[in-house]
Parts: structure tokens; sequence; C-alpha cells
């Protein structure tokens, strides 16, 4: 029995460090691949959740101003919204309100034009969704 260790210990099957040091090279770059991989997939992930929230929040809005009368439209600020669909603060909302027609100013407004912009900053890249809304008067 003592002999048949020795045989094996003495033998030359076994890794050189070579052998170790390449091993631990692919390993690490198969690694590091994988990792990246997984990192991009995580960003889009959170991306693509953030983008779809903000469509939600922005139809939210919009269907609110939808219900209100004319006159009101320019009435509720963001605060309201904020508060009331619950958005919170990384989102930044913007309205404006105009109205129709290049010479709106000298007959009576019946149209208004609602453009709604919400967006995001993931990172340093900054997204956003703007939808644009007639609110037309009720007569």
């Amino acid at each position: 029995m003592i002999n048949k260790i020795k045989n094996i210990l003495k033998s030359n099957k076994g890794f050189t460090i070579q052998d170790v040091l390449i091993a631990c090279f692919i390993i690490t770059v198969f690694v590091g691949v994988i990792t990246t991989m997984l990192y991009s997939v995580y960003r889009e992930n959170i991306k693509t959740t953030l983008m779809s929230k903000m469509t939600v929040y922005a139809v939210q809005i919009l269907e609110n101003i939808d219900k209100i009368s004319y006159e009101e439209v320019q009435n509720k600020t963001i605060s309201e919204y904020r508060e009331e669909f619950s958005i919170p603060d990384g989102f930044n909302i913007q309205i404006e309100i105009s109205n129709y027609g290049e010479n709106s100013a000298s007959r009576d407004d019946v149209i208004k034009i609602i453009k709604l912009t919400i967006s995001y900053t993931m990172g340093d890249v900054p997204e956003e969704i703007s939808i644009k809304r007639l609110k037309i008067k009720e007569i």
C-alpha cells in the first residue's frame, strides 16, 4: 500500500503552474463577460419598469384632465397630481397649457392644448415621455 502511494506521488500526473494560470485567466474572462451581461439586463429591466410607470402616470393625469371642466384645467397644480396619484419625487412632471390657434387672444377660446411631459434621470441618462392632448370647451 505504501509503495502504491509513493508511485502516485512520483508520477508526472498533475497540474503545472502554467495550467493553473491559464485556467484562472479563462475563468476570470468568463465571469467578467457574464457579469457585464447580467448588469446590462438588470439596467434595461429597470429602465423598462420606469418607462412603464411614467406611461401609467401620464395616462392617469390625462384621464383626470378629461374628467374636469374646461375652466378647471389651469387650476390644478403638479403637487396635487403627485399627491392624488402617489407619484414619487424622482419623476419630474411638466404640464404646459396653451390656446389652440395663432390668433387665439382675439377670439373666444374653445380649445386648449395640453402638453404633459414626465421625465426621470437614470445615472446620467435622462428619459422622458411627452404627450399632447386637446381639451375642448363644453358648450
